[in-house]
């Protein structure tokens, strides 16, 4: 079989500091090749090579064929035309990869048109059956009329991957692809996705944390640490002999949480609260009354699928949602419907909650003056808030681009707590972390509940993670409260 990458001792440095390093390697026509390993392993260095999207600071030694040109001697316009119609990229966030301001359906129409093959009304049949392939086909008309905020994160997810494979470009890349979706959605959209990848002959590499999917769908897998190759072959090969490293990627699966007894003197105690838009008659119910008491020191898992609910009792929680009915008291007090409520929020993203031009000592200290703390003070507590999450002398100054993806979230929880909340929602607040980071946040977030005596809520589409804090469920379906399917513990427990 012909190889469509050819490389040959590849190395990305700046200055004398490697950041990348890959042997020979062979990467060929019908691949679906996993590249796994930590965060700053050179998962992603890798995929921005092929995009030619590395920056200029950055050298490159070694050869790397792709498509049978010597890709690291291409120019920026020859790497920008093979872009979308021979290679093409699935980005990890489709929220922050697709234009706000555009429908989905224009963004999609630009991206055939500007190759300027197809006349509008082919491009339009050519979007429409690209839907359909990716499971879209029965709602495409409205996936084409909305806004990328109109959507569930698996149907901006699906439009990501038909924006990528629009021109059926032979080399798709995809960054964390199903990261952000639940059990089921995950699982569709995998199917749906390798599906429409082998129809069109097309070659994949793919980047994952989630390596409970890597052997349902790839073929091949390499495993990167510190910028090197430790490990790659075919699956089966490289998963029947794991290296020491592998195996501890493979067994950081979060374990479940022992049974405990909590002495408390307060709780927090949600009461018949619920959301309608629009009128009674004509509306949506996106969640029905639904109540529960959690003890200080305690956490409530929200699972479900995208639109079950989940982040409307969130923003109703921190008041940035208005309630229907209901009220939630902490300590017996109810709680203001607007916020500050005294509940505060980490979200999944930690890079876009972040302001990019500010310090992490500049963050909390800002908040602590929003808080009203004396000027002399407000120095020395915000580095007690930094060390407590766990960072250093050389982090205290950091920006978020100078912080590895579990820097930044350690840096959200910072800001949170800041505050003295009684009550933290974390919204997939470990989602887009590998398996080796999500264990160390998970186990700072454990010592910081203990510590404090804080409520968690934490809303999750990983049941490995649930159950590792849980002391109470929720799962949500269409606005309800229920018992987890059956189909969501056989799909995720393997």
């Amino acid at each position: 079989m012909d190889s469509l990458i050819s490389i040959s001792s590849l190395c990305l440095k700046v200055g004398e500091k490697a950041l990348l390093k890959l042997p020979n390697l062979e990467i060929q026509e019908g691949d679906v090749l996993a590249v796994i390993g930590e965060s700053g392993s050179g998962k992603s260095l890798f995929l921005k090579t092929l995009m030619g999207l590395i920056p200029s600071s950055i050298n490159t030694e070694g050869e790397m064929i792709c498509l049978s040109k010597d890709w690291l001697k291409l120019s920026s316009e020859e790497i920008r035309s093979e872009r979308g119609n021979n290679i093409a990229m699935v980005f990890q966030e489709p929220m922050s990869a697709l234009n706000p301001q555009m429908t989905c359906g224009k963004q999609l129409l630009e991206a055939v048109l500007i190759k300027k093959s197809h006349s509008k009304i082919e491009a339009e049949k050519l979007i429409n059956d690209k839907l359909q392939e990716l499971g879209l086909g029965d709602i495409s008309k409205r996936v084409l009329e909305s806004y990328p905020h109109e959507l569930s994160g698996g149907q901006r997810q699906r439009v990501m991957i038909a924006m990528a494979s629009i021109n059926n470009p032979k080399i798709i890349l995809a960054d964390e692809p199903t990261t952000a979706l639940d059990t089921v959605s995950r699982k569709t959209v995998m199917e749906d996705f390798l599906s429409m990848v082998r129809g069109q002959n097309s070659t994949l590499i793919w980047v994952t944390h989630e390596l409970d999917i890597v052997s349902s769908y790839a073929n091949k897998i390499w495993v990167l640490k510190q910028g090197e190759l430790i490990q790659s072959g075919l699956k089966d090969e490289v998963l029947s002999n794991p290296t020491p490293y592998l195996k501890e990627l493979l067994t950081a699966i979060p374990k479940p949480k022992k049974d405990r007894n909590i002495n408390s003197d307060w709780e927090v105690s949600i009461q018949e609260i619920s959301k309608r838009y629009g009128s009674k008659k004509n509306g949506v119910l996106a969640l029905e009354p639904y109540s529960i008491n959690i003890k200080a020191g305690e956490t409530l898992a929200v699972i479900g699928t995208s639109g079950s609910g989940k982040t409307t009792l969130a923003k109703m929680l921190v008041g940035l949602e208005s309630k229907t009915s209901g009220k939630v008291l902490i300590n017996g007090v109810s709680i203001p419907d607007i916020a500050p409520t005294g509940i505060q929020m980490v979200f999944q993203d930690p890079y876009a909650s972040l302001n990019r031009k500010h310090s992490s000592l500049y963050a909390i200290k800002e908040i602590l003056k929003l808080k009203g703390i004396e000027l002399k003070n407000i120095e020395k507590r915000a580095f007690e808030i930094l060390k407590e999450v766990g960072f250093d002398d050389r982090l205290i100054n950091a920006k978020p681009k100078q912080m590895s993806g579990g820097q930044r979230q350690r840096l959200c929880i910072a800001k949170a707590i800041a505050t003295n909340p009684k009550v933290l929602i974390l919204d997939e607040a470990v989602a887009a972390l590998d398996p080796l980071i999500q264990e160390q946040i998970l186990s700072l977030l454990k010592r910081i509940q203990r510590e404090r005596s804080l409520v968690y809520i934490f809303i999750t589409h990983d049941l490995y993670v649930a159950r590792s804090l849980a002391d109470h469920w929720c799962f949500l379906n269409s606005g309800k409260s229920g018992e987890i399917p059956k189909e969501w513990w056989d799909s995720t427990m393997v």
